[in-house]
């Protein structure tokens, strides 16, 4: 019996493929050229380290505020010019110190191309808890040589009882250490979708996903007809146990409010939708204020289950706004310039305006007018860095705001485009019909 040999000319053919073979060298050529100029970068982020750290060691007696400053000066004035978020550019200039200084031999590689950046953060995380010079080394030695032979991932997994054995104090002790650490971030994605990230000892961790995917197999079991995957429940169960449930104990010595502790908090959810998306004219998305879009179905239904509206006018051609539905002086200002920023107002930064100080531009110690051509948003971070280095701002009407940095660069930062209506979930009305005081809504069920 015989069988017909496969065409030399078909992807499966016993034939080298020319044209595959061709790609994977371009991508690693470009993979390299990309992890040498991640080195570089690498290597700036750690001279504007060290700069900042002989300017605050050249402070006189200074606090740890006052010490974290010039660090923070130094960061802004690289994060702005490369269009940045300068919390991130200081987190990253920290982490790039370390690499070059205490890990020179996977600096040399990474610059080399050798290796790349998910390899050095490989063997940075593995390696910093070793304190012994000797041990480091050695572990530097053999996880560089490793590292060039191994995904990022094998890396890890090869690396980790080397340093565990070379490690100074017990895992116990370690861990006891590591807890201090624990937190919840938030990080916006594409399509108006978010990710909650938390962190806590391994064994709660995987506790959570347990009980999440026995509560998620019950549910399937229940609902045959239930279309969703088991990571989608699991991702259902979990947003509706953290913005439903109530804590059962005062959270926290000191904590205790009497009325119910943490079960009293519940989620604010600050929101701005066009008009006609509202009207179901349109789809245009709304927007998660100083965070990110969402879909005008999310918008229409946060604005059915709000019990009351803040009316914005703006003009129609401009989309400057005009004026709002307050008429206190001093709630109608804020509302005003809540509209007119969104986020703070330093270039880059997109903290939501009601988590944000509001900033005389001049200060009013120096003459500056309390009026909202004089006043800016700004996250506390950046209102910290403005009167306490050498940032500057200039306010050139229509909200315009102009950001001089240390070494002289100037930023314009122009307010974000406002939507022509705007509602808050949680603002009522008052007997007279018109919006009265604010108060917490309860957050939609998806």
């Amino acid at each position: 019996m015989h069988s017909n040999p496969v065409p030399a000319s078909t992807p499966w053919g016993d034939d080298v493929d020319l044209a595959a073979r061709e790609l994977a060298e371009r991508y690693v050529a470009a993979r390299r050229a990309e992890a040498v100029a991640q080195a570089a970068v690498a290597r700036v982020l750690a001279e504007a380290a060290e700069l900042a750290a002989s300017r605050v060691a050249a402070l006189p007696r200074a606090s740890a505020k006052d010490a974290e400053l010039p660090v923070r000066a130094v960061a802004a004035e690289l994060a702005v010019a490369a269009r940045e978020p300068d919390g991130a550019v200081q987190r990253q200039m920290g982490e790039a110190a370390v690499v070059v200084r205490e890990f020179p031999a996977a600096m040399t590689a990474w610059g080399e191309g050798r290796i790349g950046a998910r390899h050095v953060r490989v063997i940075t995380e593995l390696g910093t808890p070793l304190v012994d010079p000797v041990a480091r080394g050695a572990f530097e030695a053999e996880a560089v040589r490793q590292a060039e032979r191994m995904t990022p991932r094998r890396l890890r997994a090869a690396l980790a009882p080397m340093a565990e054995e070379m490690q100074p104090g017990s895992l116990t002790e370690r861990h006891r250490a590591a807890r201090e650490r624990r937190g919840v971030w938030t990080t916006m994605l594409e399509d108006g979708m978010g990710s909650v990230t938390i962190v806590q000892p391994a064994v709660i961790v995987d506790g959570i996903h347990d009980r999440l995917t026995q509560q998620a197999r019950a549910v399937k079991n229940l609902d045959p007809t239930d279309t969703r995957t088991l990571d989608q429940i699991r991702a259902d169960l979990a947003a509706d146990m953290l913005l439903t449930s109530t804590p059962n104990v005062e959270t926290g010595e000191g904590l205790a409010d009497g009325y119910g502790g943490l079960g009293a908090i519940t989620a604010i959810v600050n929101v701005t939708v066009p008009a006609l998306a509202l009207a179901g004219v349109t789809t245009e998305p709304g927007e998660l204020v100083g965070k990110t879009p969402i879909d005008a179905d999310t918008a229409r239904e946060l604005a059915a289950r709000a019990p009351g509206w803040d009316r914005i006018l703006t003009d129609p051609i401009t989309g400057s706004v005009l004026a709002v539905d307050r008429y206190t002086p001093s709630a109608e200002m804020k509302r005003h310039l809540r509209a007119r920023d969104r986020h703070c107002r330093f270039p880059g930064c997109r903290q939501p305006a009601h988590r944000c100080d509001l900033d005389h531009s001049i200060d009013y110690a120096h003459g500056g007018k309390t009026h909202t051509g004089n006043l800016a948003h700004l996250c506390r971070r950046h209102h910290t860095l403005k009167g306490e280095t050498a940032w500057k701002v200039t306010q050139h009407g229509g909200g315009v705001l102009q950001w001089t940095s240390p070494g002289g660069l100037t930023y314009t930062d122009q307010p974000p485009t406002p939507p022509h209506v705007r509602f808050v979930a949680g603002a009522e009305l008052d007997d007279g019909g018109h919006p009265g005081t604010t108060r917490t809504a309860e957050p939609p069920p998806f």
